[in-house]
Formats: structure tokens, sequence, C-alpha cells
């Protein structure tokens, strides 16, 4: 007998067939959630939109020569930096109709609850993604276009890291009173930025323009690497001063973690709480990894270990390695924009190229110390008031194919149906805050040091 479908909403009608119904929901894929368990929480009392500003000072200059005899030793000082967490509420929602929940299949109501968790773990992974990978690749750009002698304006890629400054250890907008000092690939000199404007004002992070205090006198080329004096340390597979210098040869090896490892302990980055540095990399990366000869050697007696056996790296020169399904690149990282005058393009998001000008994509794999991430969040079970609650809320803990997505601090809520019928049950999740990156200016002449970005080349 054939199903009426009048009056269903069309996402339900959907689900009701004419023939023959099974009554299970088939779960979707679903990625791996690991950069917010490198976060360190904070609990932040304040209001949405309110900035948390947050110091941490340098070191005072080591002493090693000897006091005159008699004299006192001279008052030193150490240099202060600001960094800063904006607090903002993130969140969605799904209505079930449960009429239709009863006629469609196995408790959509349930279904629709844990999609709803899946949704928060997911948008707060890749928040935490953003945050980090934005601020570890920024302050390495290219210039889209010529800049000729006599311009005092140069295109760039991505503005990521080219927009603010620090002055008197306070972040602080490029202005004429607070400039950024960049160098360029070339011969040409370098120069100060006084503003930063994006093509796009909805995209910040994406292409744009510089303008400088003064004007070019030897030019840029297209292409030419555009790099702010404060930029973080990028590893780039085959070197190179841009992502153009990738090829497709450029693949990720043992060797370039060891030496991005190196750069981190010579910068006196702490390990995290088990002891090592966390490395977060893509399924290519881990097949790259493991075809790589150097780390075939180190398996070569050992062909039933776990890393053969199950796939997994594991640990090995002192990381901790993750095999991360939401490492960036161009299939994750959201709308892409033309960032040259070729096959480049661009992730606002991320705030980097994730195709080069020669077409290869860009994977990124990135190795983190203590400290590189914060969550500072707003307690959202704050909100409840003595008006009281109508309906139910708790939190989350949802299990999808054995991959728990646990997510804390997250407020779940479940509305009792409030229409006339009595029949729609609304249901939300939402979670208050911001992921601070912190920063280290003053001690390492980058703005960011407590983490590194590994550039490679992927299929």
């Amino acid at each position: 007998m054939p199903v009426s479908l009048a009056g269903f909403d069309p996402a339900i009608a959907a689900v009701l067939q004419d023939n023959t119904l099974e009554r299970v929901f088939r779960d979707a894929m679903f990625p791996r959630l690991m950069f917010r368990m490198d976060a360190t929480p904070e609990r932040w009392d304040a209001n949405v939109g309110e900035v948390k500003l947050m110091t941490r000072t340098g070191l005072i200059p080591v002493a090693i020569t000897a006091l005159i005899p008699g004299t006192d030793p001279t008052p030193s000082t150490y240099a202060v930096e600001q960094w800063s967490a904006q607090a903002a509420q993130y969140g969605n929602a799904i209505d079930t109709h449960m009429p239709s929940s009863r006629a469609a299949l196995a408790s959509k109501l349930l279904r629709d609850t844990k999609q709803l968790g899946l949704n928060a773990g997911q948008t707060l992974n890749q928040i935490s993604r953003n945050r980090l990978f934005r601020a570890y690749c920024s302050g390495n750009s290219a210039a889209v276009a010529v800049a000729a002698i006599g311009a005092n304006q140069v295109r760039v890629a991505s503005l990521n890291g080219f927009t603010e400054s620090l002055v008197n250890g306070v972040v602080t907008p490029v202005s004429a009173a607070a400039p950024l000092t960049i160098t360029f690939g070339g011969t040409e000199p370098n120069r100060n930025v006084i503003a930063a404007t994006p093509d796009d004002p909805s995209a910040p992070f994406g292409p744009g323009t510089l303008t400088l205090s003064a004007v070019l006198t030897v030019g840029v080329a297209a292409r030419e690497a555009v790099v702010a004096s404060n930029a973080p340390r990028i590893y780039r597979v085959g070197g190179g001063a841009t992502v153009d210098a990738i090829n497709a040869a450029d693949v990720l090896t043992l060797d370039d973690v060891i030496n991005a490892v190196a750069f981190l302990r010579g910068d006196n980055v702490p390990n995290h709480d088990d002891g090592y540095f966390h490395h977060h990399l893509g399924t290519q990366a881990e097949a790259q990894l493991f075809g790589d000869n150097h780390w075939q050697r180190l398996h070569e007696s050992l062909p039933d270990s776990a890393a053969y056996r199950e796939f997994s790296v594991g640990r090995a020169v002192g990381c901790n390695h993750y095999r991360n399904t939401e490492c960036p690149d161009s299939l994750n990282s959201g709308t892409l924009v033309s960032s040259g005058a070729a096959a480049a393009e661009c992730s606002p998001d991320v705030g980097a190229e994730m195709i080069n000008n020669n077409g290869i994509r860009i994977g990124r794999t990135i190795i983190t110390g203590m400290a590189s991430l914060y969550e500072c969040y707003i307690p959202e079970a704050d909100y409840i008031t003595e008006a009281g609650v109508t309906g139910r809320i708790g939190n989350f803990s949802v299990v999808n194919n054995g991959v728990q997505v646990m997510t804390e601090r997250i407020r779940y809520t479940m509305r009792a149906p409030l229409d006339r019928l009595q029949q729609i049950v609304g249901q939300a999740w939402s979670w208050s805050g911001d992921f601070a990156i912190p920063s280290d200016e003053v001690t390492t002449g980058r703005r960011y040091g407590r983490a590194i970005v590994i550039e490679h080349a992927i299929g």
C-alpha cells in the first residue's frame, strides 16, 4: 500500500519508502577529532564579546660578565607581551517531528541527538584547528602580481600575519604608528607595512593588499616570497622560500620530523604532560612516512611491531604521532579562492595556500608543544537562572563506530514541545569562549613559537 507523504517535512519524507524499510540508521563517515585535545582548558567568567588579555614575560638577559669589585649589579628588566581571546558563542540546532520519528526509522529523535553531538565535536575541532594553523602559518606569503619600482603596495596571497604588530608588548593593528617590517625573496630591501586591506572583507585572512611606508626601489616579482619579521618558523620539505618550491617529490620523511623537533627543542619549547611533543599528521602524510627508507630501517627487525601491524605510527623521535584526518588540505579547508596567476588557491579559513602555483596540493602536519593552544571557555551552565528551563539540559557523550566524541564543556539542550500540538522537539548545542594561541615574540623573536608546521606535497 503506498505511503502518503502529505504533510510530512521534505527531509522526513526522504526516509519514508513504499518498499521494505529497515528500521536502522547507518552511520556516516566521521573524522577523528584530535586538535581540541591539545588545548589547555581555562575557565573564563566573562560575557560573550568580551576580550581577555593575557600577559607573557620574557627572560632577563644573562649576565656573564663578572662584576667590578666594590660595585653593585645594574638592575635589569624583562620584556612583556600580550595575547588575547575574544568570547563568542557557537552552536547549532535540529528539530524532530515526533509523529514522523515514530513512523520513520528507529527513534529518529535519538539519531538527531547523536548527529547533533557529532556536529558539535567536529565544529569545535575545526575551530581549534583553524586557530592553530592560522597562527603557525602566519606571516609567510607570496606576491600575487608584479609590484614595480615606485609602487607602494604589494598584493599578497594571504594577509594572515600581516595585519598586526607588537607595540610595547601590545598587539596593535598595523598603521603608520605601528608598522610591521617585512622582507622579500628578491633584492628589494625590507619595508614597513602600514595598512593591510583584504580583497574580500568577509575573508580577512585571504588575498589582499599591503600598503608600504615607502615606495619600492627594486620591485617585487610575481610569486616572490613576502615574509613578516615576526613570522613563525615553517619547515618546508625540500626547502624553498614559498609553497611554490614544493614539487611532487617533496614528501614527508622521518628526517623532516626530526629536524622540526630539533627546532622546537632549540627554542626550549616544553613537552606536553605526557613527556612528548604531539605530531598531527594526515593519512597521506602517514603513508609517506611509512614509505620513507629511514622509517623502514628503523623497523626492519620488527616486522610484527604495532606500527606495521596496525598502520599506526605511535611514538618515535620524541613525538606521539596522531593520525588526524582533519589536518588541513584543499579538500577540507572551506571554500578556496584564487591567489595567483595560475593554479594557486588559498584557504581564508586557514590563512594559507592549499594549492601552489604549479598545481601541487599542499599537505600540512603540525608538531605542538605544551601550551600551544588554550581553550578559554565560559561555563554555560551559569546561563541557567531562577527562571528555570523548559526541557532538559546536559552534556553530550556520543559514540560513533567505536569513536567516542567527548565534547566536554558544551551545553546540550532538549526543549520540550512548544508548538500547539506539542509534537516538535527542539535540540541544540552551544559553546561560548575562544581558542587562543599564546605568543612568544619577546623570547624567540617570532610571534608564535610553541609549535611548527611541516609543509609537503600530497597527491
